[in-house]
């Protein structure tokens, strides 16, 4: 699955709203050392389409592994004075990246397009395409202990749909699983590890680039499925995932 990786054109802030609005992802390097510099370009590149903000959350690690490509999403609620609040949502279809200390080795970017994948699955492996766009999965099935603040129903979805208004979304989930007592159970896991493998060409086949500190990275998080390198040392990132108004 090569031909999929995307290296992010870097465009100033000014400029990466139409970056972004054409080619899905933007790279805004040097927009300084605070992540809630993330609040601000969310605002200045999605304008009025903008509905929802989640809170900013810190990621990175020391010496992590290498972290396979997916898009991001969680089913989070929380209980606020007797109402249900999401305090993430499996549907967020913005992400803004804001790298505050890079790893002193390793921990490249990758992005893949996930639509240039499916148009290559639907071209070459019609069967695979098939089930991604037409069957249910479990998307968080082998999560068996989520964490506090995670419903324990099944989440279902496919790995490929379109909201009401027509927007591809394309997905991967490291804990995907079949729909609970799906009678063709051992088939759909054959086509779910089939994607799986799929993924992790297109991963190893990407080209890398580097967040420097300070850099953002913006993409349509139904669009691009990314992942990096592993690192050694301290790499200290934050995010900020959106939903607008054109979200499932």
């Amino acid at each position: 699955m090569d031909e999929t990786g995307v290296v992010p054109r870097a465009a100033e802030l000014g400029e990466a709203r139409e970056v972004l609005a054409r080619e899905g992802v933007v790279h805004i390097p040097g927009a300084g050392p605070d992540p809630e510099a993330m609040v601000v370009a969310a605002a200045t590149l999605l304008g009025g389409r903008l509905r929802e903000l989640f809170g900013i959350r810190p990621q990175g690690g020391t010496d992590s592994p290498v972290l396979g490509l997916h898009n991001d999403g969680a089913y989070l609620e929380a209980d606020v004075h007797g109402r249900t609040v999401r305090l993430r949502d499996p549907d967020e279809d913005f992400l803004f990246m804001h790298c505050t200390s890079p790893a002193p080795s390793g921990g490249d970017s990758v992005l893949v397009d996930g639509y240039a994948l499916a148009d290559r699955l639907a071209a070459e492996h019609p069967s695979l395409y098939g089930f991604l766009t037409g069957s249910d999965v479990d998307f968080f099935g082998s999560r068996t202990n989520p964490p506090r603040g995670v419903p324990l129903t099944p989440l279902l979805r496919r790995m490929i749909e379109h909201t009401r208004g027509g927007r591809r979304a394309v997905r991967a989930s490291d804990y995907v699983l079949p729909v609970p007592r799906e009678p063709y159970w051992d088939a759909h896991l054959a086509h779910i590890e089939s994607y799986a493998d799929v993924l992790a060409t297109a991963f190893d086949a990407a080209p890398r680039f580097r967040l420097e500190s300070g850099d953002l990275l913006v993409l349509d998080n139904y669009r691009f499925l990314h992942g990096r390198d592993a690192f050694t040392g301290t790499r200290e990132l934050h995010v900020l995932s959106v939903r607008t108004t054109e979200a499932f």
